[in-house]
């Protein structure tokens, strides 16, 4: 079968957005450095602005155990490794009191890192940054909240979700005579980021195989079948809707706020608070949610 073009990301990354007036700015007052696979970024105590800016993958996620961890996002080369957290250090109110929030490096490569002081210089030197990371932080908490509101579905409807929003948001790598997911992720990963078991996801992953749906392999996924996807993820009380949304416009500052408030829409029978993934706790619904 003759392959397409892989898929380009769709949603906006932070590095490649800024002037080089800005980038070489945030050079001088950040530091850079190399990260390894495997190593641990902190970035709930004193959070400040990091930036992949090379090569790296980085998972943010709730916990250290395989067994108990929740993954949060994902950051590909050019991305902040969280947008949660540098316009607002406590961070979104679904994260609750977990303090165990650290971004997972998947791949080596480079990042910045901009101290926690310096953040209130940068915004107010360089408002268009202060402007990019609130567009990123909507598009960001509209991805966790498509994810966490479908937690009582059935795993197949969220994995699908998943995979799709991976598609769009991080686009394909080509490999070999195919187009893989550009995320490097394992089905470890797959599980926890759905909130379910790793032989739950294997089955399925297996079964979608066998239909002609997906490929997959050592960390990494190649949907094969997209309708077939979209029609899985699909569901009566929460219909799928493509991520990032078609016709997404640049925001303001301030039309980003409003925009999060706008961005979950209603859907009913299902409590974002109590579909949250484990581990984390949230004492309020969160903003603009109405369930």
């Amino acid at each position: 079968m003759d392959r397409l073009p892989p898929q380009r990301a769709g949603q906006v990354n932070f590095w490649r957005h800024l002037p080089k007036l800005e980038r070489d700015a945030l050079t001088r007052v950040g530091t850079e450095r190399s990260v390894e696979a495997g190593e641990a970024l902190p970035v709930r105590d004193e959070p400040g602005i990091t930036v992949v800016t090379a090569g790296a993958w980085i998972r943010l996620q709730a916990g250290s155990a395989r067994a108990s961890r929740s993954i949060i996002d994902l950051a590909a080369p050019g991305d902040l490794v969280s947008a949660l957290h540098p316009t607002d250090p406590a961070g979104p109110q679904w994260l609750g009191e977990m303090a165990d929030i650290h971004g997972a490096v998947l791949a080596r490569g480079r990042i910045l890192d901009v101290a926690q002081e310096m953040i209130p210089i940068v915004l107010g030197d360089l408002p268009h940054i202060q402007n990019l990371i609130r567009t990123i932080q909507a598009e960001q908490l509209h991805f966790a909240r498509q994810l966490q509101a479908v937690r009582r579905l059935k795993i197949d409807v969220r994995l699908s979700r998943l995979l799709l929003s991976l598609l769009h948001r991080f686009g394909e790598r080509p490999v070999a005579n195919r187009n893989v997911l550009a995320p490097p992720l394992s089905q470890a990963d797959l599980a926890a980021w759905v909130g379910a078991s790793e032989t739950s996801i294997g089955r399925i992953l297996r079964q979608w195989r066998d239909d002609g749906l997906v490929r997959s392999g050592y960390s990494w996924v190649s949907i094969e079948d997209r309708k077939s996807l979209r029609d899985l993820a699909n569901s009566s009380a929460v219909p799928y809707a493509r991520y990032p949304a078609p016709g997404r416009r640049r925001m303001t500052s301030g039309s980003a706020a409003s925009a999060q408030r706008r961005i979950m829409p209603r859907m009913a029978g299902l409590d974002l608070a109590g579909d949250l993934p484990p581990g984390l706790h949230a004492p309020q619904r969160a903003e603009g949610y109405r369930g």
